[in-house]
């Protein structure tokens, strides 16, 4: 019994103890993450003048050029394989889309320049003699080609708007301007953010050249309308890049057929190791011009970025 005391009366005296050390902990706890709170409001200070300073060395340093593409190829291959649907064939595919600027900045105004390029072709030989036929190889069959070529110049009003210049073709390498189209025009240009630009041009002369039988190439004044815009984002721990582009055209004069008309392009990119990933690419476009229908093209396989 006495023993029992003994140990009640020194848990009743260690307990002032053990609770005075909790508060001492808490009082701790409390002081680290006011500290952790003061580290990062100078870190977000900090990357704030970054930013301003990267800025100021762009504005400095002349052109900012820039390169960005996804390549990708598959090539199969049967010889004799009688259990094959056909024993003796072959095929062969290739995707290329690239995407390059060569930006200015000044105090008063920026200059920057885009080339867009999708590229694919595909060769599918189901005999031996398909395969030895002559002109008929990979780089004979393609199956997409677009090429857009931009160039906006601006005089800032402020860091979001500007009044500019732009000159806008949009066409193939392959039927280069057969068809194609070509925009030059004046209006503002907003910048929302780093990574979007969006051009709104209403006094903008648009030419149409045709690459259709019967039709002849017109052009039209109008009002012409971009929108740039690009993000990478993580997509379960794996990086997703997004380039998308939307361009059309409303004419102020009727013709027959409309020369109103749109693009919109898109490319995204999981990159799941080391630059080799999976690329996807879309588009739509609508341009009675050229067909009366809704034109579009999708491609999706394997990638190498750079």
């Amino acid at each position: 019994m006495r023993t029992f005391f003994k140990l009640c009366i020194l848990f009743l005296m260690a307990t002032p103890a053990f609770s005075q050390s909790i508060g001492e902990l808490k009082e701790m706890q409390s002081e680290k993450k006011a500290y952790i709170a003061d580290l990062q409001s100078q870190i977000d200070a900090a990357q704030t003048e970054v930013k301003d300073i990267q800025l100021e060395i762009d504005k400095l340093s002349g052109w900012k050029k820039g390169f960005t593409g996804l390549i990708g190829f598959s090539i199969n291959n049967s010889n004799g394989w009688v259990a094959n649907p056909n024993p003796e064939a072959s095929s062969s595919a290739l995707n290329i889309g690239l995407s390059a600027y060569a930006n200015r900045l000044g105090d008063k105004y920026f200059w920057n320049n885009k080339a867009i390029l999708t590229k694919s072709w595909q060769d599918v030989d189901l005999t031996e003699a398909d395969r030895m036929a002559e002109n008929d190889g990979l780089f004979d069959n393609g199956t997409i080609d677009i090429f857009n070529l931009q160039s906006l110049y601006g005089y800032k009003l402020n860091d979001k708007l500007a009044i500019s210049a732009m000159a806008d073709l949009n066409t193939s390498v392959g039927n280069f301007l057969d068809p194609g189209v070509l925009d030059i025009g004046a209006g503002i240009t907003w910048l929302p953010s780093s990574n979007m630009t969006i051009v709104v041009h209403p006094l903008n002369y648009h030419i149409a050249f045709s690459g259709v039988d019967g039709v002849a190439t017109e052009g039209s004044i109008g009002a012409k309308l971009r929108a740039d815009y690009n993000q990478t984002f993580n997509l379960a721990d794996k990086k997703v890049t997004w380039t998308t582009t939307l361009m059309t055209f409303i004419p102020y004069t009727s013709n027959e057929p409309t020369l109103f008309e749109y693009t919109w392009l898109n490319t995204f990119s999981l990159e799941l190791w080391k630059g080799i990933g999976v690329g996807i690419g879309f588009g739509l476009r609508n341009a009675e011009f050229e067909s009366v229908d809704t034109q579009s093209y999708t491609s999706l396989g394997l990638t190498y970025s750079f």
